[in-house]
């Protein structure tokens, strides 16, 4: 059954020479390279869970194996239709997973027999309808694509309910229903393969996705806030948005920003062209005027990230992958991103950092808009720029003396309807990628930037649509200026992919990561499994003190007697 199930994931749980970093096309090479070292674990069953899904595990001891989830013993339907993960997601301090159907949590790694689960089924009631709309019978189900809190006690699901979206909410603890089903459109996707990004940020859901049967009405959307009205950016608008495909969203100061990939309105002259975007929008937009904007954004602005080699031939990426939450980089707010190339590019991969504040400055940037018959998009002179300045916020900035959104001048809504995109682009920091990778194409990526026993190293995990995981240290040398991309060291490259993990539609790609930097483990997610994978594998080296301390492993120390072992803080 291909297609079936385009699950997701969410986990929250309790030597060669010295590499530099060289300018694509030219790679790194791996200190070490190896293949799958553990077996199935006991706790994974052979049969997979099907429907919407919630588990809960206790944290068992960490094993020399790498232990497998694959599905709920017994689950005859899922057995039928396979598991499909997608995205793994931190929520409190247990681990949850969601798949058609099925909703999960745990409260420790994936795999040792539970003493405690619990789990429950949302199947959809419109099966038959779907049908009868022209859709295949695998599309046709609950596909679970947002789980996410409410609050401290409360989860927001949503399923695409047979291309019927619909949303619940389930207390955290016992998985109970709470209140009544609501419409999940533009809150979810219709169709399980469409992208989509939620969470809950001062009570308000902020959603992007498709709000259409046919797929042609991208959106972001703010919705549920018993204080702030719904808003939605403009319809139908190439502008705004076309055809996005949207990979992250986060709050961080008075806005939420997105990140996502598009196809670039500027560049239509070259014809379809992907670039990478972040765009905001303000927290306390109430839209604007019944003349102009009325319940729309009248904050949203949108700006090009930049990936590149610098060179006499700059070599750009513009594929977005996976973007991380803010962590602190060299002592500043900023996002690791992971961008690839174009389709019809040869393949290749890099991890960019952005400074948040330089993300910030984007936004005071220059304006853009179409001028000519080539299709140029030079920038806005400022004197065109109406004041307050389009896109602020009310009460900041220029707008100091604007109570609400609504109160914006119709010349300064008028601009910000037809003017989103931003001139220029986001540079990252230290000027070019920490680390590239070419022949391959790179699809996930988890960073943990307290490695090692000082806590200042930056190591990078990159999944790969071979099933491989790359360990990457990203380290700043004594007396370097601070910026990253100084120093890249590839650790490892683990094979983890293997026939048990495989899903309905054959994937062996990595479809998420994520970290547990006090568990010191990795979870791996495939299409038909999730696997778990220590962050340190020192037992490799033995008693052998040069391969130890050679392999430069923020995660390994050379303790004797006892050998390369796994840092920790009680260590002597």
């Amino acid at each position: 059954m291909l297609g079936v199930l385009l699950a997701f994931v969410l986990v929250v749980v309790p030597g060669a020479p010295r590499g530099v970093a060289q300018s694509f096309p030219r790679d790194l090479v791996p200190r070490s390279t190896v293949g799958l070292a553990g077996e199935q674990g006991p706790g994974a069953g052979g049969t997979r869970p099907a429907g919407g899904v919630v588990t809960v595990f206790p944290h068992p001891p960490a094993t020399t194996t790498y232990p497998r989830f694959g599905g709920l013993r017994g689950d005859n339907v899922t057995a039928q239709l396979g598991l499909d993960f997608q995205r793994m997601l931190r929520l409190n301090r247990e681990r949850g997973h969601h798949s058609w159907g099925h909703l999960g949590l745990g409260g420790g790694p994936c795999c040792p027999p539970p003493s405690r689960q619990q789990h429950l089924t949302w199947e959809t009631r419109d099966r038959e309808s779907c049908a009868m709309r022209g859709k295949l019978q695998d599309g046709c189900h609950n596909y679970i694509r947002v789980l996410v809190p409410r609050d401290a006690r409360t989860l927001f699901a949503c399923g695409t309910n047979a291309f019927n979206p619909v949303c619940r909410s389930y207390e955290a603890r016992s998985l109970l229903q709470e209140g009544e089903e609501l419409s999940g459109q533009a809150r979810c996707p219709f169709d399980a393969r469409q992208s989509n990004v939620a969470l809950f940020a001062d009570g308000s859901l902020y959603s992007a996705t498709v709000a259409d049967f046919q797929a042609s009405d991208a959106v972001i959307y703010r919705s549920l806030g018993a204080r702030s009205p719904p808003l939605r950016t403009l319809k139908y608008s190439s502008r705004w948005l076309q055809e996005p495909h949207f990979v992250q969203a986060l709050p961080y100061g008075p806005y939420i920003y997105f990140f996502f990939r598009e196809i670039a309105v500027e560049l239509g002259a070259l014809g379809k062209v992907a670039v990478a975007r972040v765009a905001r929008v303000c927290r306390n937009d109430r839209g604007g005027s019944p003349r102009v904007l009325e319940r729309r954004w009248t904050s949203f602005l949108k700006a090009r990230l930049q990936c590149a080699v610098p060179g006499d031939a700059v070599f750009y990426f513009d594929v977005l992958e996976a973007v991380t939450l803010p962590h602190a980089l060299h002592g500043r707010p900023a996002v690791l991103a992971l961008f690839g190339t174009q389709p019809n590019s040869i393949p290749g991969s890099a991890v960019c950092a952005f400074y948040l504040a330089d993300v910030e400055r984007a936004f005071e940037g220059h304006f853009a808009e179409p001028r000519g018959a080539a299709g140029a998009w030079p920038p806005v002179p400022e004197e065109r720029v109406p004041r307050p300045r389009p896109g602020c916020c009310a009460g900041m900035g220029s707008a100091t003396a604007i109570v609400t959104s609504g109160d914006f001048p119709d010349e300064t809504l008028a601009f910000a309807k037809e003017h989103p995109l931003l001139h220029g682009a986001v540079a990252p920091a230290g000027g070019r990628p920490l680390f590239t990778r070419t022949g391959t194409r790179l699809t996930q990526l988890a960073v943990d930037v307290g490695a090692g026993p000082q806590g200042n190293h930056t190591v990078l995990f990159l999944g790969a649509e071979d099933g491989r995981v790359l360990k990457v240290l990203a380290a700043t040398p004594p007396g370097d200026t601070g910026e990253p991309g100084a120093e890249v060291l590839l650790l490892e490259e683990i094979s983890l992919y293997e026939p048990r993990c495989r899903g309905p539609r054959g994937a062996s790609r990595v479809l998420g990561l994520e970290l547990h930097p006090p568990g010191q483990e990795l979870f791996v997610a495939f299409a038909g499994c999730l696997v778990r994978l220590p962050l340190s594998r020192c037992a490799r080296h033995g008693a052998c003190r040069r391969s130890c301390l050679a392999a430069r492993d923020p995660y390994c120390v050379w303790l004797p007697p006892g050998g390369c072992v796994p840092f920790s803080e009680d260590l002597p």
